[in-house]
């Protein structure tokens, strides 16, 4: 995704910041933070002063049409360099001189803290290169011996969020969405897949070669209760596509009522396959709020079961 800075420089001689325009200029970087866009932004405290926002556009010309909307630049305090910049971070192994590793991002448990379960929705699309991305990190979830039994069937046209809703007993929330996510698992891949599942186990040096057979045979005695395990993976992949979704800057919800017969009939779902549950992404129609949490005291035990 190209990525832009966007220097702001200030102009001698210019009336300078009032509450009013900061607010004004603040509300527009958080256009581009509720895409999921901006990397950074704020002021250069020292002498002389201005500030930069980093950002990710679709081309110069785009990150140039964000910079002169500006209301700094356009109240002509300040005036707008913007460049292209490529970001050196651990997940892309520093432009490639490291081998990729997970990296820290100082704001991402934060982020988590807002996560909040969202209705209403902006009537913008999810692009669908966002969408496939979305996907590709939802994949990385775990799953029992990498089985990866996950079959999403994927709603992101109207018609088909339209039919989706009218199996979900009419929710309006999954029409509104920009896109929603059937998480479908085939309890199938438990058996088939177990053969290639051990051979990579076997290939990452964690099982011998010589108990090739023997392990084929345990993955396959371990679903002994396909259905509990098909929903455990569901859920599973779920929950990391809702996560993929906060860090792009969307909101969503999980939802469990629907009529699973109209469902399989709807979308063409065998009856051996699985539904864990319904995703909902979007971009969110106005601030959302998370409900209240209970206290960590009250449900968590160290060591022990909790207030024992």
């Amino acid at each position: 995704m190209p990525e832009f800075v966007i220097f702001l420089h200030p102009v001698p001689g210019s009336p300078g910041f009032d509450a009013e325009l900061v607010d004004r200029h603040c509300s527009h970087l958080a256009t581009l933070a509720r895409e999921g866009r901006l990397i950074a932004a704020g002021p250069f405290p020292d002498d002389p002063d201005g500030g930069m926002v980093v950002g990710i556009f679709d081309s110069k010309d785009a990150a140039s049409a964000f910079a002169a909307a500006d209301p700094f630049v356009q109240a002509g305090v300040e005036t707008a360099e913007v460049r292209p910049w490529l970001m050196a971070r651990s997940g892309n192994g520093f432009l490639g001189r490291l081998p990729p590793e997970p990296g820290t991002h100082p704001f991402f448990l934060e982020t988590l803290r807002l996560r909040a379960t969202t209705r209403c929705f902006a009537p913008k699309p999810v692009a669908a290169d966002l969408v496939r991305a979305l996907l590709e990190a939802a994949f990385s979830a775990p799953s029992e011996f990498n089985l990866q039994p996950w079959r999403p069937i994927v709603c992101d046209t109207q018609s088909d969020l339209l039919r989706l809703q009218r199996c979900c007993f009419g929710q309006p929330q999954v029409a509104s969405a920009g896109l929603a996510v059937i998480c479908a698992v085939d309890p199938a891949v438990f058996h088939e897949d177990a053969p290639r599942a051990v051979d990579e186990l076997v290939e990452h040096a964690r099982w011998a070669p010589e108990e090739r057979e023997n392990q084929i045979a345990f993955v396959r005695s371990h679903y002994k209760d396909a259905r509990a395990h098909s929903i455990l993976n569901g859920a599973i992949f779920g929950h990391q596509l809702l996560l993929a979704g906060l860090s792009a800057g969307l909101l969503g919800f999980w939802l469990g009522g629907f009529d699973d017969e109209i469902l399989r009939g709807e979308f063409g779902i065998p009856e051996r396959v699985h539904i864990a549950g319904v995703v909902g992404l979007g971009w969110p129609g106005g601030p959302q709020t998370p409900l209240p949490r209970r206290p960590l005291e009250q449900v968590v035990g160290f060591g022990a079961w909790p207030g024992r």
